[in-house]
Parts: structure tokens; sequence; C-alpha cells
């Protein structure tokens, strides 16, 4: 409504110029109307003699607020520029990880089939175990998610191996520790001749020991794998290798020995270490660790030496050993027995340390190692260009508030613009009603030097003042009264103007005619503003 007020204003305004350019004799016919209406003007404005400065003032203000918003427009679109190159750099970045993550996995398939292709055959694993076996009888791999600590909730119970509480014995006839007969229902240990002939100290095997039993207890496991429909582990030369660099460096190097300290070397088992296989060096990292073969009790840290005397000893103890990750393990929480049964794991290693225990290590080869780095960094890289887009989106949202921003502060400005010139023709015509009343007597040969005077001055002051009205729709209490005062007052601001004669100033009246047009139709337009 105030809009449509304010245009119906401006628009009689319009109309009463062109009437003033083919009517000359109005005003005379109508100077009551004039009187009246001027002071009528003065009365609905009597600021108006000074209205004008506290315009100025509100222009100043809107001015400010525009290069205010301006600036934030600027600063927006600069962090929007700023985020869109942060952007494309994660791409970048992302597309070189994705990149280096399929080189690596190619180059880990390829080492991977070597490794696979160096594995010894089923027979050859078969002979290494020469019958021997673990009997799961009953077990399930769910059987193994128990993880109580209570010793009553071992494995062994749900498969009918009860009340074992030592595994060896010490036979007086004999003078040597032979497996309790409790466990003979479940497993079967069947060692070679050359295994009962071939002596050794389980401390101190030779690289040739070591490989014989590093097979025997991989082969072992993958049978037990195989019986819970697993896939087997690939072992071979290089995955002895491996275990026996993780074990030089972690236990003895540092003469840790694990019958007496009672627990794994936490802080060097896994970090990643080199070793030399095949004349090259690489490295390799354990991504889990089994100990067995411990002696029962500290204070006797090396009954292994005096239990074990021959590969078949070894064999057994081993068996035995594997046999009690698996089903006796309640005290660790299964965790060992999960260990055995990952399917996380693909290599597998076994070597013996200096103290006779015995270490099983789920391996991460460097080919594995650079996958998994790979893979990391491409995920990270993944996350990093989701972020950076996060950020652009959050940048353009700011942009576009600026933006609105500024158009608001715009369409203040005009408005306190359009108030100006508005209050200015307002003033002009309070001084002319004074001027006329003073000098009515003698307005017949004055009138129209005075009418084109003022005509010339409200049509500088009007056409002086920015007057964008594109967004006036908005509008405010003071555009309106003023608007209203001069809807009201029309015939006294423009009767001063008009010719008192038949003489018509054309070219005056067709410049206030444009000048009322323009506003007229600057409130009917709409600018759509661009950034």
């Amino acid at each position: 409504m105030k809009n449509q007020h304010l245009k119906q204003s401006v628009l009689t305004a319009g109309v009463i110029a062109g009437a003033a350019f083919f009517g000359g004799g109005w005003q005379e016919a109508h100077a009551d109307t004039v009187k009246n209406s001027t002071a009528q003007i003065t009365t609905t404005n009597p600021n108006a003699a000074t209205s004008t400065t506290d315009a100025q003032c509100a222009v100043a203000s809107a001015q400010a607020a525009v290069s205010q918003a301006q600036q934030k427009v600027d600063s927006a679109s600069a962090a929007v520029a700023s985020a869109s190159a942060a952007v494309n750099s994660a791409t970048a970045a992302q597309s070189s990880a994705a990149s280096a993550a399929s080189v690596a996995q190619s180059n880990y398939a390829i080492a991977s089939a070597v490794a696979q292709s160096q594995m010894p055959s089923s027979a050859e694993q078969a002979a290494a175990l020469n019958g021997s076996t673990i009997d799961i009888k009953n077990a399930n791999l769910s059987m193994f998610d128990n993880s109580s600590s209570d010793a009553s909730a071992n494995v062994k119970n749900q498969i009918g191996e009860v009340n074992v509480t030592e595994n060896w014995h010490f036979n007086q006839a004999t003078q040597k520790y032979e497996m309790d007969p409790s466990l003979k229902d479940a497993l079967t240990v069947v060692p070679t001749l050359d295994d009962e002939s071939m002596t050794l100290d389980p401390t101190k095997l030779t690289q040739a020991q070591q490989s014989e039993i590093s097979d025997y207890v991989a082969a072992l496991i993958n049978q037990i794998r195989a019986k819970f429909g697993l896939t087997a582990w690939i072992y071979n030369d290089m995955t002895l290798a491996q275990a026996l660099a993780i074990v030089n460096y972690a236990y003895n190097s540092q003469n840790w020995n694990t019958n007496v300290t009672r627990d794994h070397n936490r802080e060097l088992v896994f970090k990643t270490v080199n070793y030399q296989y095949d004349e090259g060096i690489d490295s390799v990292k354990a991504d889990w660790e089994n100990i067995g073969l411990m002696s029962a009790n500290e204070k006797q840290p090396n009954v292994i030496s005096r239990i074990v005397k021959t590969m078949g000893d070894l064999k057994r103890v081993a068996t035995v050993s594997i046999w009690d990750m698996l089903f006796n393990d309640a005290h660790s929480q299964n965790s060992h027995a999960r260990m055995l049964l990952s399917t996380n794991t693909e290599y597998v290693g076994v070597a013996m340390d200096n103290y006779g225990v015995l270490h099983i290590y789920g391996l991460i080869p460097s080919a594995l190692q650079k996958v998994n780095e790979t893979q990391t960094a491409l995920a990270n890289a993944n996350k990093d260009v989701e972020t950076q887009k996060g950020n652009l989106s959050n940048a353009e949202k700011e942009l576009n508030d600026a933006v609105d921003a500024l158009n608001k502060a715009q369409d203040a400005l005009e408005k306190a613009n359009l108030l100006m010139a508005i209050e200015a023709v307002a003033k002009d015509a309070n001084q002319a009603s004074s001027s006329q009343s003073t000098a009515s007597s003698t307005k017949t040969s004055n009138s129209k030097s005075n009418k084109q005077s003022s005509l010339k001055d409200v049509t500088v002051k009007a056409t002086s003042e920015p007057t964008k009205v594109s967004q006036a729709k908005h509008g405010d209490s003071q555009l309106l009264s003023t608007s209203n005062a001069i809807t009201t007052a029309e015939p006294s601001i423009f009767e001063r103007l008009l010719p008192q004669t038949g003489n018509r100033n054309g070219l005056g009246m067709t410049i206030l005619g444009m000048l009322m047009g323009m506003l007229s139709f600057g409130f009917l337009g709409l600018r759509k503003r661009c950034y």
C-alpha cells in the first residue's frame, strides 16, 4: 500500500506538470487551493526547512553501510576463490593417492604370487607333518569368541578334554619328560626316525633346525585352519628370515627371556625391522605374536632344555603348545586361538629364540605395508576432499549472505537518496509559498520569472540527487509521510510553477514532466544486481 501511494503521488505530480503545459490559467482559478496546500505541506512536515540536513546524514550513513557490505562481499569472494583452489588441490592429491594405491596393490599382487610359488606344496606340508595332527572334534569358530577369564571356560572342556592339569610328566623309568596321557585323544604326534635320532639344544638351533621346526609348525597351523574351513597361510624360507629378524631384534639382542619376564617385548616386537633374504635387504613388521614353550615356572626358566633333547621332542612340545593356544586359552580370553584362526593374516612366520621360546607371527611384508600405507593415504585424501568441499560450500553461503546484505544496504541508500530529493522539493515549495504570500500583488510580471527560476531549482535539486529506486517496494514510514504530504498538497507544490497567463514554457514543463516520469517508473521497475 505504501508503494502504491508513493507511486500515485509521483504520477500525480507528473500529471499536474503536464496539465500546466496545456492550461496556463489553472493556477489563477485555484489560488485558494495553492494557499491551502502550501499550509498543509508545512503542517504535515514542519521540519521541511531543516530535514534536508537529516536526509543527508541518512544518505552518508547508508553509503557507509554500502561500503562496509561491499568489503564483506569482496572478502567472501576471496574466501570462495581460496576454498575453490583448496578443493582443486585436494582433488589432485586424491588422484595422486589413488594412483599410488593402485601401483602398490599391483606390486603386492606380484610379490604375493612369487611368495606363493615358493611355499611348500600340499604334499610337502603333509610330509613335514608325517601324520601328526590336532583333533578339533566338535569345536567350532564361535567357541573362540569366549572372552571369559575363568579357566573353567576353556574350550577344551567343550570337546571332552577335562582335568588336564599338566601337559608333561617326568618318567622315572626312562628319565624323560613325556606328554600327559590325557592328551592322547586331543592330538597325535608322529616323529620320524630321523627326528628321534636328531639331538639338539632348543636354545641353540641351527639354521636347518630352525627351518624344519618352522615348516612343521606352519604346516600344523594350516592343517587346523583347513579343518575350520579357513584359507592356508603363506610360509617359506622368506617368512622364516622375517621371523628370525624380529626375534633377534626384539628378544635375542635385548636378552629378553620370556620365561622370566612372562610377557612379550611389546615395545619392540611390533616395530618394522630389516632382514636379509636372497642377497637382498627388505623390511617387515609383525601384526601379532603368539608365544609358546614357556616354562610354567619362572624359577625354572631352562626347563625346556631338560624336556627337549631331540627334534622329535621339539615337535611334540610344539604340537602341545599349539593345542594349548587353541583349547587352553581362557586365561587370555582365547586371544591366541583367535590369532591362529584369523582371517586378516596372509603370511605366517615361525622361529625360536635363544631361550627355547617359540614365536609365531602374523607378518606384514614391505609390499603389504606399502598397500596399507597408500590405502591409508587415499582414505585421508578422500576425507580431505570432502572437507574442502564442505569449506567451499560454507564460503559460497557466506558470499551469498554478503551479497544479500549488500543488496539491502544499496536499497537503503537508494531510499535515503530519494527521500532527500523529495524533501528538497518540499522545502522549495515551503519557501516559494512564503514568498508568494508577501509578493502576491506584483506577481503579474514576476510570476513567470519566479516560476521558471523555481522550476530550474526544483529540477536541479531533484536531478542532482541519486534516485535509484529499483527496490523502493520496501519503503519506510518517513518516505510514506512525505509522499502523503505531496499527494495531498500536490497543487500547492506545483501551482507556483504553473504559468499565470496563456504563455507556456514548454521546455521547463517537459523537463519537469520527464523528471516526474522518471521517478514514477523508478518505483515500478526492479533492477537485478549481479556479483
